[in-house]
């Protein structure tokens, strides 16, 4: 059997696109994408058969009845504090200081988005109706926004000029500030970047699930043994990387601005564990807060995203 499988570039991809390690019964067609965004637009319309996608973008697509399955395979997590940056101008040093003010992120139904708006009304006390938010991107999919929601959005625009021209506070992005955004134009607001990563891990016990692998529903329904091979070829590629962790790259390591020592200590021997069951917290955690934040019609349950073998 030949897929067609779209894979972000990664340590815990690299192996399944390099054909390093192989699925059982299955040629692949591996295709590298250069953004989950993209993937996760082809994924709405089936263009591939397995692809990587952003968890947000697929929960709504799964909401829409979307002919998609997830599978239990979570290849990009972050913690989100390192992507908020604030203008130094303004003296922030604390996100409960973004109550009232400008934040601009790429897009608003985006996965980081999501989990930004969500750590900022649970940790921090600033829910999503006191911040005025300013995309530059177009959605993935029309949906109109919840009731008292302040959204504009600027077409062709880009967060770094809204930035200099004063015209946002702060950004809220899915990558850490300082990779994207020059230091006179945005800093953190975080004394210890690697302790508010602890802290809200800590707090919540949740590892943020950016995006993971999905196939088609109708490749899973039409081989039902298929998926457990996927699975498994992703779970031998993992277990390949961590054994030789200082090969991972630094923006694949869990906690930005720390060794994988630290992310090793702080969430086990394995800190990308696959299957639902080890990861039903954090993925409860997000489909509440997107549910209350008007992404989806009904809160989701894992057990409505994944096949069922793995639910």
């Amino acid at each position: 059997m030949k897929l067609t499988i779209s894979l972000v570039k990664g340590a815990l991809t690299d192996p399944i696109l390099t054909g390093k390690t192989k699925i059982d019964g299955v040629e692949v067609d591996a295709r590298t994408a250069t953004t989950v965004d993209g993937n996760s637009r082809g994924m709405l319309e089936l263009k591939f058969d397995v692809a990587e996608m952003s968890l947000a973008t697929f929960v709504k697509a799964r909401d829409d009845g979307v002919k998609i399955i997830g599978l239990p395979v979570f290849t990009g997590r972050r913690f989100l504090e390192s992507g908020i940056g604030v203008r130094p101008q303004l003296g922030i040093k604390d996100p409960r200081q973004l109550a009232g003010k400008r934040a601009g992120v790429p897009q608003f139904w985006m996965t980081s988005s999501v989990w930004h708006r969500a750590v900022l009304s649970e940790v921090y006390g600033v829910p999503q109706n006191a911040v005025t938010w300013i995309t530059v991107q177009p959605e993935r999919f029309t949906l109109a926004w919840p009731v008292g929601l302040n959204v504009e959005h600027r077409a062709g625009g880009s967060l770094d000029a809204l930035l200099q021209n004063g015209e946002i506070d702060a950004v809220l992005f899915p990558r850490a500030i300082e990779n994207h955004f020059a230091p006179t134009t945005v800093v953190s607001p975080f004394a210890d970047i690697v302790a508010a990563q602890r802290a809200f891990l800590d707090q919540t016990k949740v590892f943020p699930i950016m995006h993971f692998v999905v196939m088609r529903e109708a490749l899973h329904r039409d081989n039902p043994g298929l998926a457990r091979h996927i699975v498994a070829a992703f779970d031998a590629a993992k277990r390949g990387m961590l054994r030789d962790p200082a090969s991972i790259p630094a923006r694949d390591l869990p906690f930005h601005g720390a060794d994988f020592d630290y992310g090793r200590a702080a969430l086990g021997d394995d800190p990308w564990p696959y299957g639902v069951a080890a990861n039903r917290n954090a993925l409860e955690w997000f489909l509440a807060r997107a549910h209350a934040q008007g992404l989806t019609r009904t809160r989701l349950a894992p057990q409505d995203l994944f096949v069922e073998s793995e639910a």
